[in-house]
């Protein structure tokens, strides 16, 4: 009985690990998505901060008048870091067992 359960238990775990790939890779792309959006929302905030600057130059320059320029370089600037990939997956369990195990001294 138990053996022909197994097989049905490895289909539904393959069917559920294909289903968790394809929402990271759709997250994936919604984040480079987003990233791209917020580098672009902050090259334009960044340009119309300058231009206003240059254009209409205030009489004393106060640190509120480099809020909107400072922003849109922030976002500038976030939006061209990047983590390398195996940097967000952490050690597979797996092997920290067998590790565990080889380590441990047999009773």
């Amino acid at each position: 009985m138990a053996r022909s359960r197994r097989p049905r238990l490895v289909r539904r775990l393959e069917e559920a690990s294909n289903v968790v790939r394809a929402a990271t890779g759709l997250l994936r792309q919604t984040s480079g998505l987003l990233r791209q959006l917020v580098m672009m929302v902050g090259w334009l905030v960044l340009l119309a901060g300058s231009v206003r600057l240059l254009v209409d130059p205030p009489s004393t320059l106060s640190p509120e008048h480099f809020v909107a320029p400072g922003a849109g370089a922030a976002a500038v600037i976030q939006g061209l870091i990047r983590l390398p990939a195996g940097r967000w997956r952490p050690e597979p369990a797996y092997l920290v067992d067998i590790a565990d195990a080889a380590r441990t001294p047999e009773a």
